[in-house]
């Protein structure tokens, strides 16, 4: 985690904030850890009840005090250049409601993942924006934050798919900017075995749209 937080720290764009939430953590090394935290700009918010990943999400941007959030799990890291680039993306393309990014996967794989030019019609039918995107708080608050019945997975391909419902669209910059880990057991995974069960629920969601 704070390899995470050091990666935002030593972004090129410097007016920001770090809000970790804390999902009620048990383990005494990462207590410790949550205790001892000191950076610049970074507070941490615990949260007495664990319902979801998509509850921890909307608990943090909701504290945000910014226009923009980017959402960023405890493992991964993004390039110095991420926030700055996705910034002015949307700065110049108000018509968009979250700037999507490449990433490139380490830790037990390595590879490069570029997204395509964003389109709505394929993303109904397939994710092709990144979970750690910039988004506007606007749009965020427009579609009243992440689902949290989204409990198994794909709260994010949702959320994108919320937004353009809502009458945002998406944009796409073709660089890794996202170093995203992979190792062992993890939540992407979970969603993965459960992808057509998730996949149903995502269309009940959206039944305007499916």
């Amino acid at each position: 985690m704070e390899q995470t937080i050091d990666s935002c720290l030593a972004s090129s764009y410097s007016e920001i904030e770090v809000i970790v939430v804390d999902y009620g953590s048990t383990e005494p090394a990462m207590i410790d850890l949550l205790n001892r935290l000191n950076k610049p700009k970074t507070r941490v918010i615990h949260v007495q009840t664990n319902i979801g990943l998509p509850y921890g999400r909307n608990v943090g941007i909701h504290e945000a005090r910014g226009n923009y959030i980017l959402p960023l799990d405890a493992d991964d890291k993004i390039q110095p250049t991420l926030i700055e680039k996705a910034y002015r993306t949307l700065e110049a393309r108000p018509e968009a409601g979250f700037a999507t990014v490449g990433l490139e996967y380490f830790g037990d794989q390595s590879w490069v993942w570029i997204p395509p030019e964003f389109d709505f019609n394929r993303l109904l039918s397939e994710n092709i924006v990144c979970v750690t995107s910039l988004v506007r708080k606007s749009a965020w608050l427009s579609v009243g934050g992440y689902n949290e019945a989204m409990i198994h997975g794909y709260e994010d391909w949702d959320f994108w798919i919320s937004l353009c419902e809502r009458g945002w669209c998406g944009t796409a910059i073709h660089e890794a900017l996202l170093l995203y880990r992979r190792h062992g057991h993890s939540l992407s995974y979970d969603a993965g075995q459960k992808h057509a069960m998730i996949v149903q629920q995502i269309r009940a969601n959206h039944p305007r749209l499916y």
